[in-house]
């Protein structure tokens, strides 16, 4: 992968993320930690993480999930600082806050009891921004919200407005993405954009919802032809399709899966398969590929982080934890001795 000519400008930024990656918790971390005793204090596991004594006063880490997730928010944002971009890491932290907005709109205009999204935005911007005022919050959160809107119209149905907001939201990061100048990161969100758009689509067929909803969710999408194809075909078809337009993903297990485990069974091979890419960014020095994967690292690690540490605490099995575990980007070696 070729440097970019200001590569350079990335020296200090690239190194931070060599750091932060050498301290990544591995498969044998986590391993470790969903197969030790029921009742055992997990916290000094945590030690030579990158979590390390940020989570020094969570007395009960039943309740760590939105510590969790903040903690490594916090080093996601510093990451941006360093950054002589910032819109490469706004690319990934963007991606929630825009799970935030949407959120904000279901709790408050749908009444439908959602979580609250950790975001660099407070509430009272959501709601100035939902009721048309101005914020300094980015344009493209006022446009994917008046879109989904619109989408739903007079529609008392949440899926529209899902449907809309999401597909709007993917198009919105893909030319994001596009603007950093980076070949390798917009390559990534069309991966995302396709392994999104499938999965959306297949619990949307399996749901039987109407042709327009799932037109709302092919709209945008960055390979028009395969999500044609994929709307014409019969869901038996779609793992073969799935092989020749995703090229590196692992259908097999797709194929084998009974056809109400299939979404899921795509769901994982979609994570690896983007992952796979991800760690590519391992191999540049410096520049902003070596930021953006470092991130997307660390927005993995977070996720894992709150299902292992957090599921464990509450006596979940260890078994059910590891089916959403998702793919990580730190080597092997990293943290094998922690």
């Amino acid at each position: 992968m070729p440097l970019k000519p200001d590569s350079s400008a990335w020296t200090f930024a690239s190194g931070r993320a060599a750091v932060l990656e050498s301290r990544m918790a591995t498969s044998a971390f986590f391993s470790r930690v969903l197969d030790a005793p029921q009742g055992d204090d997990v916290l000094p596991r945590l030690n030579d993480t990158l979590l390390g004594d940020r989570l020094a006063g969570q007395a009960d880490l039943r309740r760590a999930d939105r510590a969790i997730a903040e903690a490594y928010r916090g080093i996601m944002e510093d990451m941006r600082a360093l950054s002589p971009d910032p819109g490469v890491a706004d690319l990934l932290l963007l991606r929630e806050d825009l799970r935030g907005l949407r959120n904000f709109v279901k709790r408050t205009e749908m009444g439908l009891d959602v979580s609250q999204v950790p975001s660099r935005h407070r509430e009272d911007v959501w709601a100035r921004l939902a009721g048309g005022l101005e914020t300094d919050a980015p344009e493209m959160f006022g446009e994917v919200l008046a879109h989904a809107r619109a989408a739903r119209g007079a529609s008392a149905s949440p899926a529209v407005f899902d449907a809309a907001f999401d597909s709007a939201s993917l198009v919105a990061l893909c030319e994001a993405a596009r603007r950093t100048g980076s070949e390798f990161i917009a390559g990534y969100w069309r991966r995302y954009d396709a392994a999104r758009g499938v999965e959306s689509l297949w619990r949307a067929r399996a749901m039987e919802m109407d042709e327009g909803t799932r037109r709302l969710l092919r709209d945008g999408r960055q390979a028009p032809e395969f999500f044609a194809a994929l709307e014409e075909a019969e869901p038996d078809e779609w793992p073969s399709l799935i092989a020749s337009a995703m090229s590196g993903l692992d259908a097999a297990g797709i194929s084998e899966a009974e056809a109400t485990d299939r979404i899921r069974a795509f769901v994982h091979a979609a994570d690896e398969w983007l992952m796979d890419y991800t760690r590519e960014a391992r191999m540049v020095p410096f520049g902003p590929e070596r930021v953006f994967g470092c991130l997307a690292g660390l927005e993995a690690e977070a996720h894992n982080m709150r299902v292992a540490v957090v599921g464990r605490a509450n006596n979940v099995s260890p078994q059910v934890l590891r089916e959403h575990l998702c793919a990580i980007y730190a080597s092997g070696s990293a943290s094998d001795g922690r």
